[in-house]
């Protein structure tokens, strides 16, 4: 983690502007081509949930902007973000889960499988994070391809992005899922957004292999 040294930071006027702002957050949802992992996971017989929140939190840290947080007047970029994920427990009810983020699948999907087993042992809503911020906050709503999608927050202070995705559809020949972003406004511009969603497509179009799948 580095601390931005706010003298020299090139949008320190947009964060000025937009962390004094009531309602500093956006959102902003595109439908992605998942083909090549569906069929990957099919192959290789891996959880296409795992590899969803893998491809993701891959993307997320490619992009700097989406490890920035702040701490009243601080901005720290951190090196490495995290997944905390939500997961369906008994009664149509969710737990949260955190799942430290490896750029090596096998290594990750490990993680991910012991943590997922943790979690939907819980009976209650738990915070997990302790009050930490090197986390990227991500949920699944499997049963809507929505195009549109927002998540609550703490308050205009909360900047740690949310990141859900939809409901598996196919068309035709591909799958596509939609996938919602929602950031600070402080920190995140709609540009960085989009290089979020252009790290996603060129993963999602890589062969997985690249990644240590097998």
């Amino acid at each position: 983690m580095k601390v931005i040294d706010m003298a020299t930071w090139p949008r320190k006027s947009q964060f000025e502007f937009f962390k004094q702002l009531p309602a500093p957050h956006f959102s902003l949802t595109s439908k992605v081509d998942i083909t090549n992992l569906v069929q990957h996971s099919k192959n290789e017989g891996f959880s296409l949930f795992n590899a969803i929140l893998y491809v993701i939190m891959t993307a997320a840290n490619a992009v700097p902007e989406l490890r920035l947080r702040f701490r009243e007047d601080i901005v720290v970029e951190h090196d490495v973000v995290h997944a905390s994920a939500t997961v369906p427990i008994d009664d149509d009810r969710f737990a949260f889960c955190g799942i430290e983020y490896d750029p090596r699948w096998n290594v990750f999907n490990t993680r991910c499988v012991a943590a997922l087993e943790t979690a939907k042992k819980q009976n209650e809503l738990m915070e997990h994070t302790n009050n930490t911020d090197e986390w990227i906050f991500l949920s699944c709503l499997p049963w809507v391809n929505f195009t549109a999608l927002t998540n609550p927050n703490g308050g205009p202070n909360d900047c740690i992005p949310r990141i859900s995705w939809g409901k598996l559809v196919n068309q035709g020949f591909n799958w596509t899922i939609p996938v919602a972003v929602q950031v600070h406004h402080a920190l995140v511009d709609g540009v960085h957004v989009g290089k979020f969603y252009q790290a996603l497509t060129e993963i999602l179009e890589t062969d997985f292999k690249t990644y240590g799948a097998l």
